[in-house]
């Protein structure tokens, strides 16, 4: 099937040059190949990966092109040997494309495909009104979740999903602290307290905060006006926390990580800003701490996040939309730290 309207263009944000504004331009509609699925986009979630794509910080992508990782829509338009997809169905997608037959995709661990590239990086994106996506990558999400929460399960849910379920093996009673409660951690706390774990938060503005203990969080602590050790020493009875989820990611965060961590305990970077830390390698061999790493998630995460959400047992925090053509000024408030949850643009 094609699509056959006078409208045979799109609006898409395009980035031209690194370091200058991104545009809306008036692009063709992409058509499928065999496997392919043409999405219509509903929704497409802002991430703080698209200011390092436009500072050019990301090696990989190539310009012009355009970005947007985190999509929901419907599928438009199906290529001919896509059979498990009808027309109108409400999808979203995995932001990897793998091999699918190397060890890691063949083990469960797609993640770390060697071979893999990235719908919004290496791949033109979803800040646009149609995406192609392979079909491999898509999920069928239910009608009666909304396309701005949809649109962020592929990367605020489903890769704290990863972290905490995965990666850091939250368990019930685990004491888990996330440094940096925003569009990350508001995801992360209801799967931690999904977990049965004892959830703490920490912001430096009291708005988060209130947000947080509304989601589920049993303690908040405004870095700005409390003492952060002294707080979870005393929350703890001076063990520390079983987790600790780094969602800032600098030499100072991943410091307190370890210094928040209890014996045998896990720290899991989950951001990052800084490309190198510096760490107390005595305090870590001598206590058993663990540093993890995790990026992004598999489709085996993804389908259990939208599983969740489908459910009503995690509901994904969007705090504001703005359409395309507000792309520019939706940046500068991420950019700016004006966002308190997740963005999305909406069509």
């Amino acid at each position: 099937m094609r699509i056959s309207s006078k409208k045979n263009m799109m609006r898409a944000a395009i980035i031209r040059k690194f370091n200058e504004p991104i545009s809306v331009e008036n692009i063709p509609i992409p058509q499928p190949c065999e496997k392919d699925v043409l999405v219509r986009i509903r929704g497409s979630g802002l991430c703080g990966s698209d200011l390092h794509i436009l500072d050019g910080q990301v090696p990989t992508v190539r310009l012009p092109y355009t970005p947007g990782h985190e999509l929901a829509g419907e599928v438009a338009q199906i290529g001919s040997r896509v059979k498990e997809f009808s027309i109108g169905d409400h999808v979203i997608s995995t932001i990897d494309v793998t091999c699918g037959a190397c060890r890691f995709c063949l083990t469960g661990r797609s993640n770390l495909c060697k071979d893999l590239r990235r719908i919004g990086f290496e791949l033109n994106g979803s800040h646009a009104e149609y995406a192609v996506v392979p079909a491999n990558n898509l999920v069928k999400v239910a009608d009666h979740v909304p396309f701005e929460k949809a649109a962020i399960i592929p990367d605020a849910v489903s890769c704290m999903l990863h972290a905490i379920k995965v990666q850091g093996k939250v368990k019930i009673g685990h004491k888990v602290i996330l440094l940096g409660i925003g569009g990350l951690g508001m995801q992360g706390l209801q799967i931690a307290k999904l977990t049965g774990a004892e959830v703490y938060c920490t912001s430096r503005r009291d708005e988060k905060l209130k947000t947080a203990l509304e989601l589920g969080a049993d303690v908040v602590i405004n870095t700005n006006k409390q003492n952060l050790f002294a707080e979870v020493d005393k929350l703890t009875g001076g063990e520390g926390c079983d987790v600790v989820l780094d969602n800032i990611g600098t030499n100072e965060s991943v410091g307190q990580a370890l210094g928040l961590c209890c014996r045998g305990g896990k720290v899991i970077i989950v951001g990052f800003s800084e490309h190198k830390f510096s760490s107390d390698l005595y305090n870590l061999m001598i206590q058993e701490k663990e540093i993890i790493g995790t990026r992004a998630s598999t489709k085996q995460d993804l389908i259990e996040a939208v599983r969740l959400v489908e459910q009503g047992k995690i509901h994904p925090y969007v705090s504001d939309t703005f359409s395309l053509e507000e792309i520019h000024e939706a940046l500068d408030r991420l950019r700016k730290g004006k966002i308190m949850g997740r963005g999305v643009l909406l069509f």
